[in-house]
């Protein structure tokens, strides 16, 4: 693999313009899985990555020369990262580390991959690197960038030291920082169990778990990971270490508030029923200096919609996702998704979502054979996640937590009764309350806010939310970036 991203301190030797065959945003398992089987086939392959080093969200690497006092053991899943990690580091994928990509246009031509003719055009993918602008032109686009956590607002939610449990894990793995002494973990989905061991690898107390469905969810998500091995073998993997170390999950319970001065100091937790209602006679306070939250992912599809890919709401699979067909082909020729921007599934499903891209574009590259049909391992993988998201989906009750005065969108310091006013003004669209009250429109675009503010404006609650709108920059980045931006 060439340099992570350039070594180093600026990027004085650096091309402003790369060309490749393929052009990757994402260096998680699903980007990197893909990328192997490209150079495998000879093609010229570079990844774009927000991280330090490659591994993505799950497969999180320390920075080089970090050192970690923590060694936590690893759920079986990590293996195939480390065996993906080795490949990428042997192969001659180039990998473009600290890059933020912030805006995109699709390959043109008169047909698939390869481009023939002169109407043909290079797909551009635009990106900021350690404080340059560069481009990356290439003849294809796979998009593998991943998910955000998604939060639901209660009172207190914006004090320091309430985390996301994505954030947590970075801290823990990416950074080995352990992000407090005393621990609330709380929310429901994926995320939840890994946020747990790692904060005990830190040598942080987890004084509550809290998994916010009821017990009976487990029985409920039990058919699909009876499927999948590798999901069962996750489920005991999890369960051991909790036992281990004599932390009890406990189901059907959430925070109510979060409490301290100028940080946290004290967590109100309690139970809630099946539709995820608070029963504030259960509320009872814990101390504790962080509290890690989140209610599983959201695609983050921002590039896809900006190169015009048609999108699709599954509530299920995380929200809006990109419409991808059984080899990742979007609505827009030569651009592919791998991954969880095409629906949440976890590793597993990530890695064969990658494979499975690779192997269309090269069969048009260099005429190989068309790929095989979906595996069963693949179909699996994928019927087990979706098993788990529909049985720990985000319960509408929960929303009940917030109370006027609590912010709902961090950005702008909108509360949710600021919200609500505008809704009932403009009306309870996205773009009826951003014209109301600026919701959504700061320097995250929405990301955070988007899925909870038109659920807090309405007095009913929305099952799904707008699709939102993007613009350039596609990512907070420096204006000389975008002024300095090679033409291509």
């Amino acid at each position: 693999m060439e340099a992570d991203g350039h070594h180093g301190g600026g990027l004085v030797s650096a091309p402003a313009v790369i060309d490749a065959d393929v052009g990757i945003v994402g260096a998680g398992p699903g980007g990197m899985a893909a990328a192997l089987r490209l150079a495998d086939a000879g093609l010229a392959v570079v990844v774009l990555d927000e991280g330090m080093r490659p591994g993505g969200q799950i497969f999180r690497q320390l920075p080089a020369g970090f050192v970690s006092t923590a060694h936590p053991s690893e759920p079986p899943s990590h293996q195939q990262g480390h065996e993906l990690l080795r490949k990428l580091q042997r192969s001659k994928v180039r990998v473009e580390a600290r890059a933020t990509v912030w805006d995109a246009a699709a390959p043109t031509g008169p047909g698939p991959v390869p481009h023939t003719g002169a109407a043909a055009q290079a797909g551009k993918l635009w990106f900021e690197q350690d404080g340059a602008s560069r481009l990356l032109r290439c003849k294809a686009i796979v998009l593998a960038p991943g998910a955000y956590d998604r939060c639901v607002p209660f009172p207190g939610w914006t004090l320091p030291a309430v985390i996301t449990l994505g954030a947590a894990q970075v801290m823990v793995r990416g950074f080995a920082i352990a992000p407090g002494t005393r621990a609330v973990v709380a929310g429901s989905g994926p995320l939840l169990l890994p946020t747990v061991t790692a904060m005990l690898a830190a040598g942080v107390e987890v004084v509550a778990a809290l998994e916010a469905a009821p017990r009976l969810a487990v029985l409920a998500a039990i058919p699909g990971v009876l499927r999948s091995g590798a999901r069962l073998r996750e489920a005991f993997w999890y369960a051991r270490q909790l036992l281990k170390a004599g932390v009890r999950l406990k189901f059907g319970h959430a925070v109510f508030a979060v409490e301290g001065n100028g940080r946290v100091e004290r967590a109100v937790i309690g139970k809630v029923d099946a539709a995820g209602m608070p029963l504030r006679h259960t509320a009872r306070t814990v101390e504790a200096d962080v509290v890690c939250t989140g209610f599983g992912l959201v695609p983050s599809i921002e590039i896809g919609q900006k190169l015009g890919c048609a999108t699709v709401w599954n509530e299920t699979s995380g929200g809006w996702c990109l419409e991808a067909g059984p080899f990742g082909q979007t609505s827009v020729q030569n651009v592919f998704a791998a991954g969880e921007i095409a629906g949440i599934g976890g590793s597993e499903v990530a890695i064969a979502d990658g494979e499975a891209v690779a192997g269309l574009i090269v069969a048009n590259l260099r005429g190989a054979p068309a790929p095989l049909p979906l595996s069963s391992r693949r179909q699996s993988a994928r019927s087990a996640a979706f098993a788990m998201l529909r049985a720990f989906h985000v319960r509408p009750g929960l929303f009940s937590l917030a109370q006027p005065d609590t912010i709902v969108c961090r950005c702008e310091d909108v509360t949710v009764q600021s919200a609500r006013a505008a809704a009932l003004v403009h009306g309870s669209t996205l773009r009826g309350i951003k014209m109301g009250c600026r919701a959504g429109m700061g320097p995250c675009q929405g990301r955070l806010c988007t899925p909870n503010v038109q659920a807090l404006a309405s007095s009913v609650g929305a099952a799904k939310w707008d699709l939102p709108t993007v613009q350039v920059p596609l990512k907070p980045v420096a204006t000389a970036t975008i002024l300095d931006a090679p033409k291509g």
